[in-house]
């Protein structure tokens, strides 16, 4: 249950919640600004010349960055092609390509490999891996979202143009799409912060108008309905050998495709000529495997973590050995490394060397009490004015600036038993715990640039040495069954 911010420089944050219903009154004076300020264009001022300063303030006592940042840069090689033979020569790099999260390398000859694919997936690139995994021997099935969800594809596109009511500075809009339609009740909640907080809800809600009741209807119901048809699909099609679904979440996509779960490879990115284009599915695979077992040696050794960037994130922490060890053990997650404690911990973990396998070792979750500063910009869907989040024993201790997103993150980070409550499995009490620094290993990646304009801002993860940092508390998965997630 997620809704995430990122900034700038790769540091993103993101936001899990269990369960919000209806909330206080007295949330409303929390929320309050003060008369005559712009409560969404409110952020947290900085400066990068006080990066050492405020790492000094932290405790921060490794050397930090010792070079300056390299500038912004696009690939130089890529272009729009013009007829699928010109996207041939990515189409069977990508084919064979057996590293990060869409690994299709791993399909062998003579298996029925299902590629399901956005709405919006670019026919003719889905085309051109189809003929480059024929080449190969295998047999490809591309199977779009709303054909699963049994609605066509112009009634997609319609609802989904109705909902792109932003601009890129509305992040607080995310939410929307990232963190209430994974609540018990989301329609309760929605309608408890309308009460609470008129405006706040206005600027993450604004109206939006649908050509008809059946457009509204199945625009909130269109992911249920995918994950559903999907499912039946599947039941149908026992032939399938193996699977790539989605843009991230391999975790949850294992769990979501229930019974069919064991044939869940990797997730899909090859939607538009934009990475396919690219030199990404031409990065060499025991390259990246090496870029990955580099940053991973050194796990089982480490007694304190630290970070920090020009845009004001400084955290650091120490750690047991026993959280060490099980750190190295769950942090592996080929593409997109769990490269904090808490996030590699409450799973089966993936393995190196038969990956997509779960380990048969169940990991207990920790919990590192990290002390600290996370600063952000963006998010999942658009940009936010400058956040920062303070950390003090490793849960959230304050939120300061972030516009409209900010006020939201206070106003959950606020709501009754948030800050009291032990949840499953976790032996010390409080939900808003820093989880993850989810971090990507690929250089070749980039961010694309459409993406913005789309209400979507989810390539960044991708871009090696980015981190993907989350708050909350959760458990991938139960230590009953493996790769199951416990009920709560």
């Amino acid at each position: 249950m997620r809704a995430a911010l990122r900034s700038s420089s790769g540091v993103v944050a993101a936001v899990l919640i269990v369960a919000l219903t209806a909330p206080h009154a007295a949330f409303a004076q929390a929320l309050a600004v003060a008369d005559g300020q712009d409560r969404g264009h409110i952020y947290a001022p900085w400066s990068p010349d006080k990066i050492a300063e405020r790492r000094k303030e932290y405790g921060l006592i490794g050397p930090g960055s010792s070079k300056p940042y390299p500038p912004p840069r696009f690939p130089a090689s890529l272009k729009v092609p013009n007829s699928i033979e010109e996207m041939m020569p990515g189409a069977r790099a990508a084919v064979a390509q057996t590293g990060g999260r869409t690994p299709l390398g791993y399909v062998k000859r003579g298996e029925r490999v299902l590629m399901v694919v956005p709405y919006d997936a670019n026919p003719t690139v889905q085309e051109a891996i189809r003929r480059a995994f024929t080449e190969r021997g295998a047999i490809p099935i591309t199977l779009y979202e709303n054909e699963a969800a049994g609605i066509p594809k112009e009634t997609v596109v319609r609802f989904m143009k109705a909902r792109q009511v932003f601009t890129v500075g509305d992040g607080q809009q995310e939410p929307a799409e990232w963190f209430f339609r994974s609540l018990p009740d989301p329609d309760k909640t929605k309608a408890g912060l309308k009460d609470a907080d008129p405006g706040l809800y206005a600027a993450m809600f604004p109206q939006i108008q649908f050509a008809s009741d059946e457009d509204a209807r199945l625009s909130k119901d269109y992911n249920r309905m995918v994950r559903e048809g999907l499912l039946k699909w599947l039941d149908a099609h026992p032939e399938v050998d193996k699977i790539f679904f989605r843009g991230g979440g391999r975790p949850r996509t294992r769990v979501m495709l229930a019974q069919h779960g064991k044939k869940f490879v990797g997730n899909y990115t090859y939607n538009s000529h934009f990475d396919l284009m690219s030199r990404v599915p031409s990065f060499p695979s025991d390259v990246w495997r090496m870029v990955e077992s580099k940053m991973i040696e050194a796990l089982p050794f480490v007694d304190r973590l630290e970070a920090s960037d020009p845009e004001g994130t400084a955290l650091a922490a120490d750690v047991t050995t026993d959280i060490a060890q099980t750190w190295a053990k769950g942090v592996y997650n080929q593409g997109h490394l769990y490269m904090y404690p808490n996030q590699s911990s409450g799973r089966w973990p993936m393995t190196m060397m038969s990956y997509p396998d779960l380990a048969s070792e169940y990991l207990q979750p920790v919990q590192v009490e990290v002390r600290g500063i996370i600063a952000s910009t963006n998010n999942h869907v658009a940009t936010h004015p400058r956040m920062e989040i303070e950390l003090a024993d490793g849960k959230i201790k304050a939120v300061r600036g972030g516009g409209y997103y900010g006020e939201f993150m206070r106003y959950a980070l606020n709501y009754p038993g948030m800050q009291t409550l032990t949840w499953p499995l976790y032996k010390k009490p409080g939900y808003w715990w820093l989880y993850e620094a989810g971090t990507a290993t690929n250089p070749k990646y980039f961010k694309h640039p459409d993406e913005l304009l789309e209400g979507r801002n989810t390539s960044e993860r991708n871009v090696g040495g980015v981190i993907h940092w989350s708050f909350g508390t959760e458990t991938a998965h139960g230590p009953e069954t493996i790769g199951q997630v416990t009920p709560t």
